[in-house]
């Protein structure tokens, strides 16, 4: 080891003593703190730096400086995707071929076979001698939306063929490249499901296929979607004729009056937010639904929209714009200020484009706070009819029940509110299966239902305060009389105690459907189910996390085609209509059909009674289970009785 000069050794036994002794030698004791100097990559140094003025410290969880100190920050390393964007070394690499032609792409098998049968005659003519093999250009690929167009080389010797379209163009009378059938089939099926074209190039990249661009990608969908919206309305002609000629065939006296049910649906609740002082909602979507066959096929649809990107982008430049109808494109139909929830400007609207088609409205079913009723009367020459929806009936008299002023001790001394509700669902249980019963008993002759119900309403009271027996068997259309149906959801161990007063109550409740004026109100025993199920299936393609601005009417559009024609028929009449059709014969053909196969059983009597059932049994076992936890004798500990000690109440208030 080479010898130290002396300004080394001085340094080295004084210059880079350890901090500790420096402070001792110096008089200041032993070292509180124990500085350290630490150096983060760049992306942890910005996340956890803390700047105060010109001091640049590290926060501990209570707030407080730590006692380490930074130092400039280093490079960050390499992400994951860095080291995916490289160049892949020649060692890596399968056969030195290039990486494009590693991933997945959607060629045409028969062109495919088409493109390399001729050429691999060309090159053996052209190049005789020549023993190398023909390989796609990978390098010189032209991607189409999701399809290719390739050229093919010679591994061995300078040929390169001509470029082959390896997808089926459609015709088009516009300028520009005609679309491929690939691509405006892709986008129809993106309207049946609630994925986008940003959720559908993710799926694309994870299944390692080169997705589309962004904007290509827009661009088809806002075509495919207008396209799809005049499909729809054609099909709902189609559909109205049908629902005509069938009126003509069973007898009807006037084959152009239906009955129809409607209901409307929004993207967002109704109720006011911060963010504005209008109504939350911005897309509004109402649907008339026929009542006049069990199919209950769609007659009409309208999707109102305050969305609009343009405007919204021009507003931010300082524009001022107002929708609808300004320059450019313009998305919405409503303005900014307009209330979302006019129900009935939906309805009068849909019911103006049934009468162009020479249908008139008969009897119109709603739910109770619609407001449609009022403005399809006015579309209308004839008088129509207003049901209530039966469903919304009993539930708004369970809710009188919830709230109505019973004694005290009418459901026992330790009455609960759950025990209230019980009660409630029990009373609407039992009027609905009254009703129903009773219509199938007289043929629904209303005149006959009117004349029986005041002894059911009498039987229903009796029968929940404990007298079930003769009343029953001779009045009551589903209660035999052996005390079971009194108590339906009602817990074992409660026995009701009504007064006079509590029975005068119990039955103005129930004649808020069984009543004399309300039974002309359920005529038809219809309700809104239907169209509950149609707006559940609209947030199917249109979900309320996703909003389509541009989009959403030709997706609710797609999916009334789909809900009126089925799945398989919806999809050849889609892409038949679009230009796109699927391939006659082919293994898809056969796909549709087992997938509507699957949906048809599903839709038969026996699988909907069976589904029915499991649904009652697993209700009756929850209530059964939540009456074993809660409705236990001594189950609760005993409480302390406060009753006669005087000065509790010190002040009038307490």
């Amino acid at each position: 080891m080479p010898k130290l000069k002396n300004k080394y050794k001085h340094l080295r036994g004084v210059g880079f003593q350890n901090l500790n002794n420096c402070n001792t030698r110096l008089g200041k004791g032993p070292s509180v703190v124990d500085v350290k100097y630490v150096r983060l990559s760049e992306a942890s140094f910005n996340s956890r730096i803390h700047k105060h003025g010109s001091v640049l410290t590290f926060k501990d969880v209570d707030g407080s400086d730590t006692h380490h100190k930074p130092l400039r920050p280093s490079a960050d390393k390499p992400s994951y995707i860095d080291r995916y964007g490289c160049k892949p070394r020649r060692s890596a690499r399968r056969s030195d071929v290039h990486p494009d032609l590693l991933t997945n792409k959607l060629y045409e098998p028969a062109k495919v076979v088409k493109m390399f049968n001729i050429e691999f005659k060309r090159h053996m003519s052209l190049k005789q001698n020549c023993k190398g093999n023909l390989q796609i250009d990978g390098s010189a690929s032209r991607k189409w939306g999701l399809c290719w167009q390739e050229r093919l080389k010679c591994s061995n010797c300078s040929y390169v063929s001509a470029y082959y379209k390896l997808y089926e163009e459609l015709n088009s009378k516009g300028r520009g490249r005609k679309a491929a059938r690939a691509n405006v089939g892709f986008q129809i099926g993106l309207t049946t499901t609630s994925i986008g074209n940003a959720g559908a190039r993710r799926i694309l990249n994870h299944a390692n296929i080169i997705s589309p661009s962004k904007a290509g990608m827009q661009g088809q969908s806002n075509s495919v979607c207008e396209s799809l919206k005049v499909a729809n309305e054609h099909n709902l002609r189609s559909v109205r004729r049908a629902l005509v000629t069938e009126n003509t065939m069973v007898g009807q006296k006037n084959p152009n009056m239906i009955n129809v049910e409607g209901d409307c649906c929004y993207n967002n609740p109704l109720f006011n937010v911060d963010a504005t002082p209008f109504q939350a909602g911005t897309i509004a979507t109402a649907t008339l639904v026929e009542n006049n066959s069990r199919h209950k096929r769609i007659v009409g649809v309208h999707v109102a929209s305050k969305l609009c990107l343009v405007a919204s982008r021009l507003r931010a430049s300082g524009k001022h714009v107002v929708c609808p109808n300004h320059r450019g494109i313009c998305t919405a139909n409503m303005a900014e200020n307009e209330s979302i929830g006019q129900e009935g400007k939906y309805y009068s609207s849909i019911a103006n484009s049934l009468k162009s088609d020479d249908i008139g409205l008969a009897n119109f079913t709603s739910d109770g706070d619609s407001k449609g009723y009022v403005e399809i009367s006015k579309t209308q020459t004839n008088p129509v009819g207003h049901f209530k929806d039966l469903r919304h009936l009993g539930n708004s008299m369970r809710r009188a029940i919830n709230k109505a002023p019973f004694s005290k001790n009418m459901l026992g001394p330790k009455s609960k509110v759950n025990l209230r509700s019980r009660f409630a669902l029990s009373i609407k249980s039992r009027c609905m299966s009254e009703l129903k019963a009773a219509h199938k008993a007289h043929n629904s002759d209303l005149s006959k239902i009117r004349q029986s119900m005041p002894d059911v309403v009498d039987t229903i009271v009796l029968c929940f305060k404990g007298y079930c027996g003769a009343n029953c068997k001779k009045y009551s259309h589903v209660c035999p009389g052996n005390f079971r149906q009194a108590k339906n959801y009602l817990p074992s161990i409660v026995r009701i105690k009504m007064t006079s007063s509590d029975e005068l109550v119990l039955k103005r409740c129930i004649n808020m459907v069984l009543g004399h004026d309300n039974l002309s109100l359920t005529k038809l025993l219809t309700t809104t189910q239907k169209c509950e199920a149609v707006n559940r299936s609209y947030t199917a393609v249109t979900p309320k996390s996703v909003t389509f601005s541009r989009n959403a009417s030709g997706r609710i559009h797609g999916q009334v085609l789909k809900l009126n024609n089925g799945y398989g028929n919806s999809a050849v009449i889609k892409t038949c209509a679009l230009g796109a059709p699927i391939t006659p014969g082919s293994q898809i053909i056969r796909q549709l059909k087992a997938t509507d196969k699957e949906l048809r059983a599903s839709y038969r009597t026996h699988a909907l009674t069976k589904r029915k059932l499991a649904r009652a049994a697993t209700r009756a076992r929850k209530f059964k289970m939540h009456e074993q936890i809660h409705y236990k004798t001594g189950v609760s500990d005993p409480k302390p009785d406060f009753r006669g000690i005087h000065g509790l109440k010190d002040h009038n208030y307490s």
